[in-house]
């Protein structure tokens, strides 16, 4: 670069060849820089990149092994439930958005029917789906007797409210808060 001097004194003047030769240069370096910023998984050690490595939101279902990741690896509500696999366990059959036990517990109260199904991760099943387990003799009714009631999810529609019994006929107990019943549950 070429030095000028003025009567106020010396003045710096751009040539032409100092333009060039800064342009080259911020061109060469970011270049370079930009070069050492794209990492190809080639040159990836096997077991070295961790969580905190890629940024949020970055990764999706084809970036990951199938059988890789086990519920503990998820954040509770982080796959919707329609996209869960919902198999049966062996003595269950797929019912109602669950699984339905072919074999009936109880007798109980139904307040311990109701905490027994919560237990197992389910709710009591409703008057029309007892109906419906009541006329499929892959299930097992109460303890195999027809005339034995099973519990409800439902209660009487007057007050007060009470929960309803049915027998495998079909006849209901509209008070079946004081009796010990047996029950099924529709499990998630």
């Amino acid at each position: 670069m070429a030095v000028m001097t003025t009567s106020t004194g010396p003045r710096a003047r751009i040539t032409p060849s100092f333009v060039v030769a800064t342009l080259a240069l911020v061109a060469a370096s970011g270049g370079a820089g930009y070069a050492a910023g794209q990492v190809t998984s080639a040159q990836i050690k096997d077991g070295t990149i961790q969580s905190r490595d890629v940024a949020d939101r970055t990764l999706g279902g084809v970036d990951v092994r199938d059988g890789s990741l086990t519920g503990a690896d998820l954040r509770n509500g982080s796959v919707a439930r329609a996209k869960l696999d919902h198999r049966c366990d062996t003595g269950q059959a797929k019912l109602f958005g669950g699984c339905v036990p072919l074999r009936s517990w109880g007798p109980s109260s139904h307040q311990a029917a109701i905490d027994d199904c919560s237990r197992r991760g389910g709710r009591l099943p409703t008057t029309l789906e007892v109906r419906w387990i009541a006329t499929h003799d892959e299930f097992t009714w109460a303890d195999g007797n027809s005339g034995n009631y099973e519990f409800t999810a439902d209660y009487t529609a007057e007050y007060p409210l009470t929960p309803i019994g049915i027998d495998q006929l079909g006849f209901t107990v509209q008070n079946s808060s004081g009796q010990l019943f047996w029950h099924h549950c529709v499990v998630d």
